[in-house]
C-alpha cells in the first residue's frame, strides 16, 4: 500500500499568495504597476518557491510503488504483432442524472479481420433510456498528433480525445449511424494527474498487461445531443487506459471496475482483471480527505450471483487487497448491457466468437463499495465478462 499527500495545486497556492499580499495592502500597488522592481522580483521570486515546492510535495512518496503518469503515456503502446488490444476507457456522471461512457479501442485479430480502431458510446437517461453506438475504422486512418495531444480515428471524422494531461483536455464525438445522429463534446478541467502501480505493466504468466489510471477525477462540463434531444451537461469523469498484446477473450475471464465520486478530495476507484486460470491482477485507488493511497489486488472470490437482462453473473464480491485488507462491491441496480459483437449478424457472430473463444459483454449499473470500519460507498459498477 502506498500513499502521498495530494498537497495544494500550484495555481492554488499562488492564488492564496496573492490574497495574502491583498491582506497587507500590496493590492494596490502591484497591481497598478507602482511597485518597485526589487519588491516585484521578490514576489515573483516567492509565487515561484511555494508553486514549485506545492509541486514537490505532490510528487513526494516514500514508496515508488505508486507514480503519476506521463503526459506521453497515453499514446497507443501496442499497434504491432498479430494480435493486440487496447482501450480507452472513458466515464461521465453528470449532475442531471445522466451518464456517458466512450471506449475508445485500437485491435487486431490475427486473421480474422484488418487491425481497426474503434469507439463504443453509451448515454444513459435518468429515466432509463439507453441510447449505444460502435464505429470502427482501418487501423491506417488513425492519426496521433503528438504536438497537439489528438487522437482521432481517421482525418476526416471528429472522434477524437485531445489535449496534453493533466493540464487540459477534451472528448469529441460526432457521427451518426442507423438514422440515429451523436454529438458529443465534452471538456475537461481540474484534472486530478494520473497514477500507475510501477511501471503500469502486470504479468499474466508469459504476457504482459498495461493498467494505467489517466484521469482519477476530473470536472467536466459540455453538451451531448443525440437527435433532436440536447443536454447540456456538468459532472465529474473518470479514465483508465488498458493494453495487451493478445486478445481479451484468449486471455481473460472477467473484469471489473467501480468508480466513486464525491468531490476532488474524496473518491474510490478499482479496476481489476481476472485472468483465465491465474491470480487477478490490478489495484484500488483512492483519495480521503486529499490522501492518495493506491492498494494493489491480491485475491478474488465471488459471494452471490444474482440475474440481471436475462444473465446471470456475480452480485456480490469479494476483494482481498495487499496486507490482507478486504473489501466487498455490490451490484445495487443493473442499466446497462453492451456486446461487443452485438451488431453482427448470428452468422458472423457465430464466426467470431469460435475465432475469438468467446465475446466481451459489459455490465454497467449502480453499486456499493463497503470497507471495514468505513461508511458504504455508492457508486457505479462496470463489470464485463467473457461468454
Amino acid at each position: 500500500m502506498t500513499r502521498y499527500n495530494s498537497g495544494r495545486s500550484p495555481n492554488k497556492v499562488a492564488h492564496k499568495l496573492i490574497i495574502m499580499l491583498k491582506q497587507i495592502h500590496f493590492r494596490s500597488a502591484f497591481f497598478t504597476g507602482k511597485i518597485k522592481k526589487t519588491g516585484c522580483f521578490c514576489v515573483l521570486f516567492l509565487i515561484f518557491f511555494l508553486t514549485a515546492n506545492a509541486s514537490n510535495l505532490h510528487h513526494n512518496t516514500s514508496d515508488d510503488e505508486l507514480r503519476n503518469v506521463s503526459a506521453d503515456r497515453i499514446w497507443a503502446q501496442t499497434l504491432e504483432g498479430s494480435y493486440f488490444n487496447e482501450f480507452w476507457n472513458y466515464q461521465f456522471y453528470f449532475d442531471n442524472g445522466m451518464k456517458l461512457h466512450i471506449v475508445f479501442s485500437a485491435a487486431n485479430f490475427g486473421s480474422l479481420k484488418s487491425p481497426v480502431t474503434g469507439v463504443r458510446a453509451s448515454v444513459f437517461y435518468p429515466d432509463g433510456t439507453v441510447h449505444q453506438i460502435s464505429r470502427e475504422y482501418p487501423l491506417e486512418r488513425l492519426v496521433q498528433d503528438k504536438e497537439t495531444y489528438t487522437f482521432l480515428l481517421r482525418p476526416d471524422r471528429e472522434i477524437y480525445f485531445t489535449g496534453k494531461l493533466p493540464e487540459e483536455h477534451r472528448v469529441v464525438m460526432k457521427t451518426t449511424k442507423d438514422g440515429v445522429s451523436y454529438d458529443i463534446d465534452i471538456s475537461f478541467e481540474n484534472i486530478e494527474r494520473g497514477f500507475m502501480w510501477n511501471d503500469g505493466k502486470f504479468q499474466i504468466k508469459n504476457e504482459t498487461v498495461g493498467i494505467v489510471t489517466h484521469i482519477p477525477f476530473a470536472d467536466v462540463s459540455g453538451h451531448i445531443s443525440v437527435n433532436e434531444k440536447h443536454d447540456k451537461v456538468r459532472g465529474t469523469a473518470y479514465m483508465d487506459h488498458t493494453h495487451q498484446h493478445q486478445t481479451t477473450t484468449h486471455m481473460m475471464d472477467s473484469g471489473y471496475r467501480f468508480i466513486q465520486h464525491e468531490d476532488r478530495d474524496n473518491w474510490n476507484l478499482l479496476y481489476m482483471l481476472i485472468p483465465a486460470n491465474s491470480k487477478p491482477i490490478g489495484y484500488k485507488l483512492s483519495n480521503e480527505k486529499g490522501e492518495i493511497e493506491l492498494s494493489i489486488v491480491e485475491e478474488f472470490s465471488l459471494v452471490a450471483d444474482g440475474k440481471a437482462f436475462g444473465k446471470t453473473f456475480p452480485r456480490i464480491v469479494d476483494i482481498t487487497l495487499e496486507s490482507s485488507q478486504s473489501i466487498r462491491i455490490a451490484r445495487t441496480e443493473d442499466q446497462e448491457r453492451f456486446s461487443i459483437l452485438s451488431e453482427l449478424s448470428w452468422i458472423a457472430r457465430r464466426a467470431a466468437r469460435t475465432f475469438l473463444g468467446g465475446e466481451v459483454v459489459d455490465f454497467r449499473g449502480e453499486g456499493t463499495l463497503m470497507e471495514r470500519s468505513k461508511k458504504p460507498k455508492h457508486g457505479d459498477y462496470n463489470f464485463f465478462f467473457v461468454e
